[in-house]
């Protein structure tokens, strides 16, 4: 029980961190609207990952029970009172392991909140909210996913015979049950849709479905697992060694026992490497927006006088990226309960004749009305098209733009653009942030170098540093791979720890101590191996989807040095809990479980 209840209160610490954040984002009104965004999809990965490793952890435990809940039927229990024996053992270790992680989480996000007020994702002098809404929803979501795990290895415990149950060896069966069978399939198709998702919603949206095929990809390979390592290892040599022999056979005999401890392996590859290079396909994807809608201008960075450069030699045009800070409606139909919902923090840019935002249906001319705004194909998916009104707050005025213009390079450019009219009507002061210099051809470098300007690439490349949303998402996302590598370290733990029997009986047929430990040592190559393949295959659909979507037919945005770190630890970390646990173990190998 003490590995099942580890894993269901690391889970449950990680959702009441995001509840938490979500909750303090809708009681903080519009100041963290942005905050409240981001813990919304943190919460979103946050509930799938540890909904997979609550589910497989749980099965683990039960599968490693099955002879004792067979022998309580050959002495008499009906199924419906090992139903009940086990419903009430997950739900008792449930309500204790939930409160206490949802507790020790909520706890551990105050260490969050310097990093949230330093980003400005909280307003100064504000706190975190705490309240029940942490708690209650990793009851809400925990209870039911320990509850289907325990029936569905209940389901195996009572598809036999009591008696014949009891008879039956340690090997575990290969065939796949047909349910488990078609959730595999519909698992595995609604995961390579979702990493196609890119080509058919565009932007940063469609990258962030993509990541999500990575989980969905690995959880059908979970369940799929025992057949496929059944069919992989029934095609290879046993090996020359004893214990090559003995470790093969005892991963084609034991595949469920194997991918109990791939699926959270494979969890830390998949996520690690799919956010990471999402990120760097975004930023990629940011830089050719901005090369491509400025070219031929050079970019002079920090505020300064634009009409100050007019009379530089060469130069031919003058102009600025100018923002100004906005809150914008994405939603009129929502509560009042969710107002901080509704208005998102962003920057809204004014128009210059110098860039190209690349217009794909009405014109930039017309921004020359009052209270209009163009707006990036992302941002139509939340407030319409061409002729919709727009909800928008510049301070503490609340108004209305009608959308004249639409463009699809919102990545280099924002979301919203409005033209000088709006500016002198709303009686707006926006700072400039970079002036923009056109330079007679032939012209380009004797201006950069008088100037001190930046092509667009350049620029590009020295770009301010990054917002207080990305330094949260990596803490977020740290957080998520150290409780997936806890997960991992505690699941090889109990697979482990429970072999006690399966050692004795191979040290009275004449097996060495050294030879259990080599043993080992081959079958945590296997494991960590197998698990390197799951989580790379599973990353490549969601990489190549968000590439796809964001850079078109160009090489992937690989996070290389994040891929290599992740893979080292998938191999090595099964290592150095596999070996160690099968020596103490083997220690009490002439010690026969109760069981038998």
């Amino acid at each position: 029980m003490v590995g099942t209840t580890v894993a269901i209160a690391l889970a449950a610490a990680l959702v009441a961190i995001s509840g938490v954040l979500i909750q303090t984002g809708l009681t903080g009104q519009d100041e963290t609207g942005m905050l409240t965004a981001l813990a919304g999809s943190f919460g979103g990965t946050v509930l799938l990952a540890a909904i997979l490793v609550v589910t497989s952890t749980v099965g683990l435990a039960l599968r490693g029970r099955q002879r004792d809940f067979s022998l309580l039927r050959a002495v008499g229990a009906t199924r419906r009172q090992v139903r009940e024996i086990v419903a009430a053992e997950v739900l008792v270790v449930a309500l204790i392991a939930i409160p206490v992680g949802a507790v020790l989480g909520m706890t551990g996000s105050v260490f969050l909140q310097p990093l949230l007020t330093a980003s400005g994702l909280l307003p100064a002098g504000g706190g975190l909210a705490f309240g029940v809404l942490p708690v209650a929803g990793a009851l809400i979501t925990m209870v039911p996913a320990a509850g289907l795990a325990a029936a569905l290895a209940t389901r195996k415990i009572l598809a036999s015979q009591p008696s014949q149950a009891v008879k039956q060896g340690g090997a575990e069966s290969r065939a796949l049950g047909r349910w488990r069978g078609i959730a595999a399939v519909v698992m595995a198709v609604v995961g390579l849709g979702s990493a196609l998702s890119p080509l058919f919603v565009s932007g940063t949206l469609g990258g962030a479905s993509a990541a999500t095929s990575a989980f969905l990809l690995v959880g059908a390979a979970a369940l799929a697992g025992p057949a496929l390592v059944s069919w992989s290892f029934g095609r290879l040599p046993t090996g020359n060694t004893p214990a090559t022999q003995l470790a093969v056979a005892n991963t084609k005999g034991f595949s469920r026992r194997l991918t109990s401890a791939m699926l959270p392996l494979a969890l830390v590859l998949a996520a690690g490497t799919v956010q990471t290079s999402l990120n760097l396909t975004v930023e990629r994807a940011a830089e050719r927006q901005l090369v491509e809608g400025l070219d031929g201008t050079l970019i002079l960075p920090g505020e300064a006088d634009p009409t100050a450069f007019s009379r530089t030699p060469g130069v031919t045009a003058v102009s600025s990226i100018r923002p100004v800070p906005a809150h914008v409606k994405v939603d009129q139909d929502e509560p009042p309960i969710l107002e901080s919902l509704t208005w998102e923090p962003t920057t809204v840019h004014l128009t210059s004749e110098l860039s190209d935002p690349g217009v794909t249906s009405g014109t930039l001319a017309d921004l020359d009305q009052p209270d209009t705004m163009a707006i990036s194909q992302d941002a139509t998916l939340e407030t319409g098209g061409i002729g919709s009104e727009v909800g928008i707050r510049y301070g503490e005025v609340d108004t209305t733009a009608t959308v004249v213009a639409v463009f699809d390079r919102g990545l280099g450019f924002g979301d919203y653009i409005i033209g000088p009219a709006t500016v002198d009507s709303r009686n707006l002061a926006p700072d400039s942030d970079a002036v923009l210099l056109r330079a007679s051809q032939g012209d380009e470098t004797a201006v950069a170098a008088d100037t001190g300007a930046l092509t667009p690439a350049e620029y590009a490349a020295h770009a301010p540093d990054e917002s207080g949303a990305q330094r949260l998402s990596q803490v977020l996302l740290l957080t998520l791979l150290s409780f997936f590598v806890i997960a991992a370290a505690n699941t090889l733990l109990m697979i482990t720890s429970r072999r006690r029997g399966e050692f004795a009986m191979l040290h009275r047929v004449g097996a060495t101590r050294r030879l259990l430990l080599r043993m080992a040592l081959v079958e945590a190559a296997i494991t960590g191996v197998v698990a390197w393949l799951i989580g790379t295959v599973a990353s490549v659909p969601a990489i190549l989807g968000s590439n796809l979507g964001l850079l078109g037919w160009a090489i992937p945005a690989l996070d290389v040095s994040t891929f290599g770190l992740l893979s080292v630890v998938v191999l090595i970390l099964p290592l150095l809990i596999m070996a160690p646990m099968t020596f103490v173990v083997a220690r009490t190998r002439s010690t026969a479980p109760r069981s038998e």
